[in-house]
């Protein structure tokens, strides 16, 4: 049963919904990290331009036609995400570890079949890289004397005399329809009778403490499939069909106590919201690489848009303690049939284009006692701007949601430029590697900030077709939380002010690989 609460709205050009879909969603799924081989992500991800590395057909597929042989590789990968939120004047922190597939792929190297011909080789690689990692946990907490979550229920239901008709509206489903049946709200009446106003047992003026706890994990994987050719050593050109995957979980517990009233009845509430999303979609990548002399390199990557499909299943549930009826819980399965509300929607990623450029330098004659490497760059153009949502529910709202939510993503975000740097050093079969990334902010909106910086390091070792490398990616970042935002409304309450996050995140990957 497709059941979709569709009370959406745009705020500062940002869209929060209760319990449907937001631009959050899109950013979410346009966004990637560094990715490749342990070799690559030391160097920044820069792999444009290199070749000679499994991990270049992730990022321009021509880098494939460097490859005369076989090789396999396969890397594992440990993140920490560390996170520290401020919230109203006090902070609070939290992390989350997990163990993941980093990448793994096959090239099948070719080799020169006529002589005569100036096509030197031509190779096919197929693999899979993680691209996002959606493993996070966030907390914060404050006093708040302005707002409760609970004044949307209070103004969505203003006019509403019927209590009966929250158990059959979706609209009140994850929201007002649950509040009422744990008694946090009541209407209000007027010589016994429900005159359309509505209140609440949460203290506000005297001051509640709210807390946030977010738990995501998922991840989003893309499988590639690459065609390359080498001319003359000279032109190497390259072409790679793209599957994403995407599978995203989370859970938010938003929870306001009572710590300041003796008269309220209210000890705290919960609202707990759970989240499953699974999507898959399709891409294109176009390269090509040119080596006007032996050292340098230059590389140009097309990146057609990802259009993939997704399925969201949400349910939230409330708790509420009292001092007069302890504890009461409600869920908004049960006005589902006991199932979960289910949405499918459409998302179209930014294309992107990338510059590329490397120098690789080499002793003259082979000589393994002196020094060997290359240096790297990547830059990439994406139009956060230009992503696009397609709501799928096959109701009449569908259209004029995805004109909201359209709408709303060209009023958040812009263009953003990111930057990709790194090297490599060798001696003998042992290299030592170093790197930075830098991702621009996808916001257009003044005072938020969604830059992301990475530094990044590593070693590896080389000999008789082996290899094994490591990396060290640390990233950070500063981004903003909204807890909730309250409804526009005649008595002027206000939404709390953003939680400010700043997010430290460490990933540490080993890479294994030989030629065949």
């Amino acid at each position: 049963m497709i059941k979709k609460v569709a009370l959406t709205f745009a705020m500062t050009g940002i869209c929060y919904a209760v319990s449907a879909q937001t631009i959050t969603d899109a950013l979410r799924y346009s966004t990637t990290n560094p990715t490749g081989s342990s070799r690559i992500l030391a160097t920044g991800g820069a792999a444009g331009s290199l070749g000679g590395d499994y991990s270049s057909m992730f990022i321009n597929p021509a880098g494939v036609a460097f490859f005369k042989t076989s090789e396999a590789g396969f890397s594992l990968g440990f993140q920490n995400s560390s996170n520290t939120g401020t919230y109203l004047g006090t902070k609070g922190s939290d992390n989350r570890g997990n163990l993941y597939v980093n990448s793994a792929a096959f090239i099948f190297g070719g080799s020169k079949k006529n002589p005569n011909s100036k096509w030197e080789n031509f190779s096919i690689g197929l693999g899979i890289t993680r691209t996002n990692n959606y493993n996070d946990q966030v907390y914060y907490r404050g006093v708040n004397k302005e707002s409760s979550f609970s004044d949307n229920y209070l103004i969505q239901l203003r006019g509403v005399t019927d209590p009966n008709q929250l158990s059959s509206d979706g609209q009140y489903a994850h929201g007002a329809d649950l509040a009422y049946k744990t008694g946090l709200i009541g209407p209000h009446t007027t010589n016994g009778q429900p005159d359309g106003a509505w209140e609440s047992i949460v203290p506000v003026t005297s001051g509640i403490t709210q807390e946030n706890t977010f738990l995501s994990k998922g991840s989003a994987n893309e499988i590639n499939l690459s065609v390359g050719g080498n001319y003359s050593d000279q032109f190497y050109i390259g072409g790679s069909l793209n599957i994403p995957q995407y599978h995203y979980e989370s859970t938010r517990t938003f929870r306001e106590t009572n710590t300041s009233s003796t008269q309220s009845p209210l000890n705290y509430y919960d609202v707990v919201e759970d989240l499953t999303t699974d999507g898959v979609g399709f891409n294109t990548k176009i390269g090509v690489i040119y080596r006007p002399v032996a050292p340098l390199r230059i590389g140009l990557t097309y990146v057609s848009p990802t259009w993939a499909s997704f399925t969201d299943n949400y349910i939230t549930s409330m708790v509420t303690d009292t001092k007069d009826f302890g504890v009461q819980v409600a869920n908004s399965t049960e006005t589902n049939n006991g199932y979960s509300d289910e949405s499918k929607y459409n998302v179209t990623t930014p294309m992107k284009g990338i510059a590329s450029l490397s120098y690789v330098f080499r002793p003259a004659g082979g000589d393994m006692t002196k020094p060997s490497g290359f240096i790297t760059a990547d830059y990439e153009y994406t139009n956060f701007s230009s992503m696009k949502m397609k709501m799928k529910n096959g109701g009449p709202n569908d259209q004029a949601d995805s004109q909201t939510l359209n709408q709303a993503i060209d009023n958040t975000y812009q263009a953003a430029s990111n930057f990709r740097v790194g090297g490599e050093l060798k001696l003998n079969i042992f290299a030592v590697r170093a790197g930075f990334a830098y991702y621009g902010n996808p916001y257009k909106i003044s005072g938020i900030d969604g830059s992301r910086t990475y530094y990044t390091g590593g070693v590896g070792y080389r000999n008789h077709g082996l290899y094994i490398d490591l990396a060290l990616v640390y990233g950070s970042n500063t981004r903003q939380d909204q807890p909730y935002t309250v409804l526009p409304n005649q008595e002027n309450v206000p939404s709390p002010k953003p939680a400010e996050i700043k997010n430290n995140i460490a990933n540490v990957t080993a890479t294994i690989g030989f030629k065949f």
